[in-house]
């Protein structure tokens, strides 16, 4: 009785594998960067609601002033924000640049935007006039 040594894989066999794996990831990546991109954008827009929930906290407890940048939120040990909090926009990348004006500018830094003084004081918006994934305008959140 003779043995057969196994039998491998033929190169044709093999390309065949590694083609349905490419069409497969063809597939998935550009999903998974859109997926990455939606959550992003989402955390921002929560975190810009985080951010006014904390100026209003802010504007209640000082009897209705609100601050003149939002330097006394992020006081060590404070209880409106830990930190400069991260935005996220899909052009201008991460930033925790806080810009503190005295009216509202449509620029386009990708920043935060504060208003300090007049009669939007306490206003933040995103400074970006690039469009999220939804084509929403970035400032007019």
């Amino acid at each position: 009785m003779t043995r057969r040594a196994p039998r491998g894989y033929t190169l044709i066999e093999l390309m065949l594998v590694v083609a349905v794996i490419a069409c497969l990831a063809a597939i998935a990546v550009p999903k998974f960067a859109s997926a990455l991109r939606n959550a992003n954008e989402a955390a921002t827009k929560g975190k810009l609601g985080g951010i006014r929930t904390s100026l209003a906290v802010y504007y209640a407890d000082t009897e209705g002033t609100y601050p003149s940048d939002l330097t006394p939120l992020l006081q060590p040990g404070s209880r409106y924000l830990t930190q400069v909090v991260p935005l996220y926009t899909g052009h201008h990348g991460t930033s925790s640049d806080i810009h503190c004006l005295s009216a509202k500018d449509d620029d386009d830094s990708g920043a935060w935007g504060y208003v300090n003084a007049g009669p939007d004081i306490g206003h933040i918006w995103v400074q970006c006039t690039h469009t999220d994934l939804k084509g929403n305008a970035w400032n007019q959140y």
